[in-house]
C-alpha cells in the first residue's frame, strides 16, 4: 500500500539524505528547552510559512546537544507530495513501524509530525503510542483550533503548545544581520529605522525577510495568501464560495485597525451575517486577521459592539490590500498589536468612550494597560491632543490601567501620568519577544 515509503522517509531525516538545516535560530526555540524530554506532547502553531518546519529542526540540534542520536529522531512531512494521497492513522503507523525496523529498533522515540491537521484523529495515534513506547511527539499545525479541538480533546494536560509566528522586529534585525539596540533614544542608527520601514512594509515571514528583489518578495507574499485561504481554510472548512472568501480576507486585511460591523460586510458581499462570522472565524484560525472586542465585563455589551481588526502579518496585508493610501497610522497600530500578542496577559481589548482607546491590556479582571498609537508627524496638530484625550478619558475610567502613548514620529510633550515611546523601542523591548511567557499559549 504505501510502496517507497522508507525511501520518502529518508528524503525528510538526517539518518537519511536531507542534513535538515535549521537556519537562524527563533526566539520561541529557547522557550521550548524545559520540553524536550518531558512526556508531554509539544505543539507548535502558527501561520504557514511562518517558521514552524525550521524550528522543529532547532529543536532536533537542541536533542542532538543533549546527546540523542538523529537515527532516534522521526520528522514526517506530512505535506510532502508522496504521502498526500496516503494521509490517515494507517499512514502514522506504518511510517513508524518503517523507521523503528530499519533504524531506531530500540530506545526512546522522538517524533515530529509537520502539519499534522491534515491527518485525522492523529491525536488517538500520539497518546496509544505515547503510552505504549514512552514516544515524544512534536507537531506542528497552521490552524489555531488545532489547539482547543485536537490538541486538548485526548490530549488534555499532555501537551504543552507554543506560537511560532511571523518575526518579531528584533529577529529580523537579527535576520538582517544587525544588532538589536539598547540605547534609549528617540530615533535609532539609520540601519535600523530602515529597516523598521521593511517591517511595516513587508511583515515578518522568514522567507520574505531575506529576500533580496521586492518583486520576489510581493510573488512570495501573494502565494502565501492563496496557500492559506485554499489549503487551511477552504479545504479544512469545505468552503465552496472561494470568491466570497477571498473578498473578505482582502476587505479585513485592508481595513487592518478599523473597526468591522458584520451587518455592513454581510450587505456588503451579499452574505448572511452567519455566514460571514463563519468565514471571518476561519480566518482567524488560519492567523490571517485578529479580532479585538470591546472592553467590557458584561458579555453582552461585547457581543454587541463591533470588533477591531488587525492583520498578523503586515506584509501579507500590503500584498492584497485594496486602498490607494499607504495606511502608515493603521499599519503602526497593527505592528504594537501584533507585539503585545506576544507578551503574557489576560486579552487585548479596545475600548471607546468619547474617544476611543486604541488597545486595552487585560490582566485578571482588571485593565493593567492602556496604549495609543499614533504616527507622531500630523502637520495639522490636531492627531496629538486626540489621543491625549482618549487616554485621558481611558484613564478616568480604568484609573490603575498605565497609559502609554507609542508614536513613529517625534515624541510629544506629554502629561507626567504618561508614557511616551518610540515605535522602535516598544517593539525591541526585551520582554516582548524574548521571554518564555511570551511564547506559552494562555491557559496551557
Amino acid at each position: 500500500m504505501f510502496g517507497d515509503l522508507f525511501d520518502t522517509l529518508a528524503l525528510w531525516n538526517r539518518w537519511g539524505s536531507n542534513p535538515l538545516v535549521s537556519g537562524l535560530r527563533r526566539d520561541v526555540t529557547a522557550s521550548m528547552r524545559a520540553y524536550l524530554e518531558t512526556p508531554e506532547v509539544v505543539g507548535l502553531i502558527g501561520p504557514r510559512r511562518a517558521g514552524k518546519t525550521t524550528v522543529l529542526f532547532q529543536v532536533m540540534d537542541d536533542l542532538r546537544a543533549l546527546g540523542v542520536p538523529d537515527q532516534a529522531m522521526l520528522h514526517l512531512n506530512l505535506e510532502e507530495p508522496a504521502l498526500s494521497t496516503q494521509l490517515g492513522v494507517a499512514l502514522l503507523d506504518e511510517a513508524y513501524e518503517t523507521w523503528r525496523r530499519a533504524i531506531w529498533p530500540t530506545g526512546r522515540a522522538f517524533v515530529f509530525l509537520d502539519e499534522v491537521q491534515h491527518v485525522p484523529e492523529w491525536e488517538r495515534w500520539v497518546r496509544a503510542r505515547a503510552a505504549r513506547d514512552g514516544l515524544k511527539a512534536f507537531v506542528t499545525g497552521s490552524s489555531s483550533a488545532l489547539l482547543s479541538r485536537e490538541l486538548g480533546t485526548l490530549l488534555t494536560g499532555r501537551h504543552v503548545s507554543f506560537r511560532v509566528m511571523p518575526l518579531s522586529f528584533p529577529e529580523l534585525l537579527r535576520f538582517q544581520g544587525l544588532d538589536v539596540p539598547t540605547v534609549p533614544t528617540v530615533r535609532p542608527e539609520p540601519p535600523v529605522d530602515r529597516a523598521l520601514d521593511d517591517y511595516l512594509r513587508w511583515g515578518g515571514f522568514p522567507e520574505v525577510v531575506l529576500a533580496q528583489d521586492t518583486g520576489r518578495k510581493e510573488r512570495l507574499l501573494r502565494e502565501y495568501f492563496d496557500d492559506v485561504l485554499y489549503k487551511d481554510v477552504a479545504l479544512r472548512h469545505s468552503v465552496r464560495d472561494l470568491p466570497a472568501l477571498r473578498a473578505l480576507a482582502v476587505a479585513l486585511l485592508t481595513e487592518t485597525s478599523g473597526l468591522v460591523s458584520w451587518t455592513r460586510m454581510a450587505a456588503r458581499f451579499g452574505l448572511s451575517q452567519d455566514l460571514v462570522r463563519a468565514y471571518a472565524t476561519y480566518l482567524e484560525e488560519a492567523f490571517v486577521v485578529r479580532f479585538l472586542p470591546y472592553y467590557s465585563l458584561k458579555a453582552a455589551e461585547r457581543q454587541r459592539r463591533p470588533q477591531k481588526v488587525h492583520a498578523v502579518d503586515l506584509g501579507l496585508r500590503n500584498a492584497v490590500a485594496l486602498t490607494g493610501s499607504p495606511d502608515c497610522g493603521r499599519l503602526i497600530e497593527t505592528a504594537v498589536a501584533n507585539e503585545l500578542a506576544r507578551e503574557p496577559h489576560d486579552g487585548v481589548y479596545y475600548w471607546k468612550g468619547d474617544h476611543e482607546v486604541d488597545l486595552v491590556v487585560r490582566s485578571a479582571n482588571d485593565v493593567a494597560r492602556l496604549v495609543q498609537v499614533t504616527q507622531g508627524d500630523d502637520p495639522t496638530g490636531k492627531a496629538m491632543p486626540r489621543e491625549l484625550q482618549a487616554l485621558q478619558e481611558g484613564g478616568a475610567a480604568f484609573p490603575s490601567a498605565r497609559r502609554e502613548l507609542v508614536t513613529r514620529g517625534v515624541l510629544p510633550q506629554a502629561p507626567a501620568h504618561v508614557s511616551t515611546t518610540p515605535l522602535w523601542r516598544f517593539l525591541c523591548k526585551p520582554d516582548a519577544s524574548s521571554s518564555t511567557a511570551s511564547s506559552r499559549l494562555p491557559g496551557r
